[in-house]
């Protein structure tokens, strides 16, 4: 059932979930494509009480995820439409490792993007990882941390767990939200306080040249935050003391 599923992924810091308004915003948008329409406010209350009832009972320092999909009938999924109640909801929970994450940058391996089709709405999060997995497999060397996915023009998307902005001459650009570029809940909250910290801000389109060229480049999901990368393929990227008191700025007002 990975593949025929909606899901969300979320962190939560001493108890508190962190941005859940704008994860089952997104959430619901993905369970009304693929298993809806749910027009009545009624029914996505009830959905949300019934998310919501799965989660608020956990505690600590956790990566949750969230899962909604429909139970399979001896192989077949049944056609039609149905209520929430018939929605299955699966949660997981794991304890967040500090040690892996906390202050620790990432290395990239640039691969060709997975085609999806031009229709895939940019919300939705379905479960189906294999060309992610194997792309992982096929191009990453000894050392790299995640593949970063370009188009077959060779401009970046995203990497297959994050949103990717790219900061040159203080100006911040990240790739248009598409089918190949999430409509990330971090990518949306660093947009929304980019001013405080840059001069401008910009969707548009990197090619790996540009990319190369770049003053910084960080990644962003709802797990780790924001999160510097140090090097992309062979190519490595320092950082000036003054940028990474800037880039700290911008991580304490968009992941708490």
């Amino acid at each position: 059932m990975y593949g025929e599923s909606v899901f969300t992924t979320l962190r939560m810091i001493n108890g508190h979930l962190l941005d859940w308004n704008y994860h089952f915003d997104r959430l619901k948008k993905g369970v009304d494509f693929v298993y809806g329409p749910f027009t009545g406010d009624e029914e996505i209350a009830l959905l949300k009480n019934r998310l919501e009832s799965r989660i608020f009972n956990e505690s600590g320092d956790k990566v949750i995820r969230l899962t909604v999909y429909r139970e399979q009938d001896r192989g077949l999924l049944p056609t039609g439409l149905i209520s929430v109640n018939d929605l299955k909801i699966h949660l997981s929970q794991t304890t967040y490792d500090v040690s892996r994450f906390e202050g620790k940058m990432v290395k990239l391996r640039t691969c060709s993007a997975p085609q999806k089709p031009h229709w895939w709405p940019s919300f939705l999060k379905a479960g189906n990882y294999l060309e992610i997995i194997l792309a992982q497999k096929n191009f990453m060397k000894p050392g790299d941390d995640d593949v970063l996915f370009l188009t077959k023009h060779d401009t970046v998307t995203e990497s297959s767990a994050a949103n990717i902005f790219i900061i040159r001459h203080n100006k911040l650009y990240t790739a248009p939200l598409g089918p190949s570029v999430l409509d990330g809940v971090m990518r949306r909250k660093v947009i929304e306080k980019a001013s405080f910290v840059f001069d401008h801000f910009e969707e548009s389109e990197t090619s790996l040249e540009q990319l190369y060229k770049a003053d910084a480049v960080f990644g962003t999901n709802s797990v780790r935050g924001p999160f510097l990368v140090d090097r992309i393929d062979d190519h490595e990227i320092f950082y000036t003391k003054d940028f990474l008191y800037k880039f700290e700025a911008l991580r304490q007002r968009v992941f708490r």
